[in-house]
């Protein structure tokens, strides 16, 4: 073969890569912007108000980087969310796994036990991810921030270093929804007496277990609880204060949605809890003496910093949480 013919080869192979990578690209493309689009209209389908100017997708030839300019969702009867643009990437072999650069400035407007709420989460850095399947389901979805401030637009605000959350759909059509988080160094504006105002540490691994419907958010609470709704705990960790807690159990909604449930703690740092309830006049001494001589009874080990462990339930009933036999705080509406 002559070198003329050798070259023109290689430059016709040349000429086919680009060709098949540019008409692979620009599926891929389209793959991206079908999925956004057919999420968009599923929700809408469900009464949820979804607007946003784009996508746009640019990144050819190995990227797809996608973007959504003033995104905005208003659900039936319920919240409002806004926030400037959200940027995407993909890897163009995998158009369905979206990689998320979220607004680190967000406002969302809800309704709290009747009253119109406004808040604005403001975060040094916001990122997160949505796995879509080929219908435009979103089967996984992740928000990931760090040094996040939640400001009500009438005082107050919660402060944490670090947000996780985790939502898994099964693709099966199951109505078992897996979530998941963490969050660190959650500073609340009124902390109970006597925990210190830092939660230093709280995660969760759960099951939601039943559709929650559309609609006014009270009403749809009530159906989803009346229709057998749970929340399935696998696993709750808490830092706060003396208290070190690992917890499982369910729990779901009462008539006057408050939560109850029940649930298996092993808990280390009880003594000084209850030493600080007494001091604070939260606990009476003989309840606590009792708690106390429970601990030291019943210790099922200690904790890495010498300090006994103790299993006891929790409970969460009539408005109240009990710990053992002992009532430690009340628990009001979720809405």
């Amino acid at each position: 073969m002559g070198k003329r013919k050798i070259a023109l080869t290689a430059a016709a192979m040349v000429v086919l890569t680009v060709a098949a990578l540019a008409i692979y690209w620009l599926w891929a493309a389209g793959q991206v912007r079908t999925a956004i689009a057919q999420w968009a209209e599923t929700q809408r389908a469900e009464g949820y108000d979804i607007t946003y100017a784009g996508p746009e997708v640019r990144g050819f030839p190995i990227r797809l980087a996608v973007r959504l300019d003033d995104p905005r969702i208003a659900a039936p009867h319920g919240w409002r969310w806004s926030g400037a643009a959200i940027a995407g990437e993909a890897a163009f072999w995998q158009p369905l796994l979206l990689r998320l650069t979220l607004p680190r400035q967000q406002d969302l407007v809800a309704i709290w036990r009747g009253h119109e709420r406004t808040l604005q989460l403001d975060a040094a850095r916001a990122d997160g991810m949505v796995r879509f399947d080929t219908r435009g389901q979103a089967v996984t979805a992740t928000m990931d921030m760090a040094d996040v401030t939640v400001r009500e637009a009438s005082g107050g605000s919660l402060r944490a270093s670090r947000l996780h959350h985790e939502v898994t759909r099964p693709p099966n059509g199951d109505s078992r929804m897996q979530v998941r988080g963490e969050i660190d160094d959650l500073i609340l504006p009124e902390a109970p007496s006597p925990f210190p105002e830092t939660v230093e540490h709280l995660a969760y691994r759960a099951d939601l277990i039943g559709e929650i419907p559309s609609g006014e958010p009270a009403a749809a609470l009530a159906a989803w609880r009346d229709a057998g709704g749970l929340l399935e705990v696998s696993d709750l960790s808490l830092t706060w204060g003396p208290l070190a807690v690992r917890a499982d159990g369910t729990a779901a909604l009462d008539e006057l949605l408050r939560p109850q449930g029940a649930f298996s703690a092993r808990i280390a740092g009880l003594p000084e809890m209850l030493d600080a309830l007494v001091a604070q006049g939260a606990m009476k001494p003989g309840a606590a003496a009792a708690l106390r001589l429970a601990v030291l009874t019943l210790a099922d080990g200690r904790d890495p910093n010498g300090r006994p462990i103790v299993r006891l339930p929790v409970t969460l009933q009539d408005g109240r949480v009990f710990l053992g036999p002992a009532p430690l705080a009340r628990l009001d509406p979720v809405l």
